[in-house]
């Protein structure tokens, strides 16, 4: 102990000198001039994207040093047209003709005019049809049974199934995928879809869709 140091000094002493490693959380520490540290103004935080103060009024957004992004009118991008059904011109006997099979039973089909204008090529292509409403069962991936319905059986001279028509009034996903189905399960069957776009190029008998190769 030094000379004309008391232990009341040396205690204040020790206590000055532990004080501040306590000021960081203690309300108590004092720094110079005694101006307490809790009397200080926070420190001030500042974002890399933002440099000034906001302004009187102004809220905080995040991300205020970004852009927004450019919004694109619906006119400005291209759009994608649905495909427009092709309009044919068919000529169709009337509701009141009459169509005899290869049997010689008589068929009236009122209620479809496309089946109408089948049934009037196949005639007058001599070719030796029947109009059966025979379900086909047919069965999806998980096992469901479904049915497939043609209009108008083909038969050769030795009465042999050797083509199967579907009449049907437009393309579509639900047709095509119990075709695909019947094609798989049924691969002995050769079958045509006609549509009237097929119909009538059978009537006009041009081109390739305009023969029947059976």
């Amino acid at each position: 102990m030094l000379p004309g140091m008391t232990n009341s000094s040396k205690s204040k002493k020790q206590g000055g000198r532990y004080s501040r490693g306590k000021g960081a959380t203690g309300s108590r520490a004092q720094g110079r001039g005694g101006v307490t540290r809790d009397a200080l103004p926070p420190a001030r935080m500042e974002s890399r994207g933002s440099t000034e103060r906001l302004k009187e009024g102004e809220t905080f957004q995040r991300g205020t040093g970004r852009k927004a992004a450019p919004r694109v009118s619906k006119s400005e991008g291209p759009q994608k047209r649905l495909p427009q059904l092709r309009q044919v011109q068919l000529e169709a006997p009337p509701e009141t003709a009459v169509f005899r099979d290869r049997d010689g039973e008589k068929h009236t089909f009122a209620d479809s005019k496309l089946r109408r204008i089948a049934a009037q090529i196949l005639s007058e292509k001599g070719k030796h049809w029947r109009y059966r409403a025979f379900p086909f069962p047919i069965f999806t991936d998980r096992g469901h049974e479904q049915t497939l319905h043609f209009d108008f059986y083909i038969y050769d001279a030795e009465d042999t199934v050797i083509r199967l028509i579907l009449v049907v009034p437009r393309e579509s996903r639900e047709v095509w995928d119990k075709v695909g189905r019947f094609k798989r399960q049924y691969p002995m069957y050769e079958y045509e879809l006609w549509t009237p776009e097929r119909l009538a190029a059978l009537q006009s008998g041009r081109g390739r869709g305009g023969r029947l190769e059976f």
